[in-house]
């Protein structure tokens, strides 16, 4: 190669070879990656992730130090540490009206950007999709993304309603009522413990000449259920009605994730939606569209506004090399077994306190009751004490998806990522709060 003919009269032969073997074991994944632009087996080193971001953010025009820059917007950046917590892609990525187009200032973050969306389609087509056809990393939250695909519907479909079968979130609403388009609750009811949608009711209102579509949603907190995806799938196609999916912490889970397989195989599924941060341990501002038609993901590109900006796609890009499919299957394995931890230590604690676990179908949370007891105050007491994430729920208030759930309740997660360490330590601080209320 080049370098060894620019070196080789510096140190002798033999050292050069041997340091080649050095660079070569560094170099060797990312010309792998460029070539294949699938997701890797194995772990990237941070020292490789930063050398592939630094040698494409290289490539822009405000790196070139004899250009003559005279547009309103060339890149330019108040110090290096401004630059740098861009990543260096200073230009962003898109073009105004097609966040995907390639910007001819930013060759290397369109390269990034392009390389990003394959590594991250082969990830999910990996980790259990593998019905899906296309995708983009978008920069956005999952709830704008949820506006960005219902505006596309809107265009593409002429869709006018959505039906929503009931979450007491408000990100999903927003994004539908930001899509200019309304929103029609669809009802859930009691199951024994569990809160599941009326499908009969979401049976009835879905019919082409309604133009309407529907949102469902995979993950949520107990008591709330997974909405039933391949039975609303195939009501959907029966109807002739356009359907997405919110999975938006789903990814980690494979019996979701083999949930949405189905229902795309047995019914219509238009594109599937997951979070970043949730799923891939990114920093918020990401999501993952997916679809199996690319008519509709060119939809959706184009209908975002304007550039955008880089972060949160290479950012996603360095978090899915960071982890590695073996990594991610073993952080799933974690999962499992942590969510087996939580249930049983919970259980246990509940008998403890004449209590109980929701018996809810659940794969990343699990909830306790907390009847006669002041189930907002110990919520705020964990905070206090330094334990993240709990939530509380009094009984007639929103956040069951149900009007009047019977229950006071704390609901506990064991997402990917978290520890063992993590569910021991927030039980403990629970059983010490409970024993100070009592």
């Amino acid at each position: 190669m080049e370098i060894d003919k620019l070196l080789s009269d510096l140190i002798p032969k033999n050292m050069m070879r041997r340091g080649r073997i050095t660079l070569d074991e560094q170099i060797s994944p990312l010309k792998d990656l460029l070539n294949r632009r699938r997701f890797p087996d194995a772990s990237f080193s941070d020292s490789q992730i930063e050398l592939l971001l630094t040698l494409l953010s290289a490539m822009d025009t405000d790196k070139d130090a004899e250009a003559a820059r005279v547009g309103e917007r060339e890149g330019r950046v108040a110090s290096p540490l401004v630059a740098r917590l861009a990543g260096n892609f200073v230009h962003g990525i898109g073009r105004s009206g097609h966040i995907t187009a390639p910007q001819p200032k930013a060759a290397g973050a369109s390269l990034m950007q392009k390389l990003t969306n394959q590594i991250a389609i082969d990830a999910i087509q990996r980790l259990g999709l593998p019905n899906i056809k296309c995708g983009a990393v978008l920069p956005l939250s999952t709830g704008m993304t949820i506006g960005l695909v219902v505006s596309a519907l809107r265009r593409e479909h002429g869709v006018k309603q959505i039906l929503f079968p009931r979450i007491d979130h408000k990100s999903p609403t927003r994004g539908i009522s930001l899509a200019g388009v309304k929103e029609i609750t669809v009802p859930t009811e009691l199951q024994g413990d569990a809160v599941v949608p009326d499908v009969s009711f979401l049976e009835r209102e879905a019919k082409s000449e309604n133009n309407c579509a529907v949102l469902s949603t995979t993950t949520f907190f107990p008591p709330r259920e997974s909405d039933p995806v391949k039975e609303i799938a195939k009501i959907c196609s029966e109807r002739s009605v356009p359907h997405i999916i919110n999975n938006a912490y789903g990814v980690q889970s494979r019996k979701i994730m083999k949930s949405i397989m189905s229902a795309i195989d047995a019914g219509r599924v238009d594109a599937v939606l997951q979070s970043t941060d949730k799923n891939f341990l990114a920093p918020v501002g990401g999501a993952i569209v997916v679809t199996t038609r690319e008519k509709f993901l060119e939809e959706i590109v184009k209908t975002y506004a304007g550039r955008g900006t880089a972060a949160p796609v290479f950012q996603t890009l360095a978090a899915l090399l960071a982890l590695g499919l073996t990594r991610y299957q073993k952080l799933r394995d974690e999962q499992q077994e942590n969510r087996k931890l939580l249930e049983k230590e919970l259980g246990q604690l509940a008998e403890s306190i004449s209590q109980r676990i929701l018996d809810v179908k659940n794969p990343i949370a699990c909830a306790i009751t907390m009847d006669d007891m002041d189930v907002k105050e110990i919520g705020g007491r964990l905070y206090n004490r330094r334990v993240t994430g709990p939530r509380a729920v009094k009984s007639g208030t929103p956040g069951s998806c149900i009007d009047d759930y019977p229950h006071d309740y704390l609901v506990m997660n064991a997402a990917i990522g978290a520890t063992k360490s993590d569910i021991q330590k927030a039980i403990k601080k629970l059983y010490k709060e409970l024993k100070s209320h009592k």
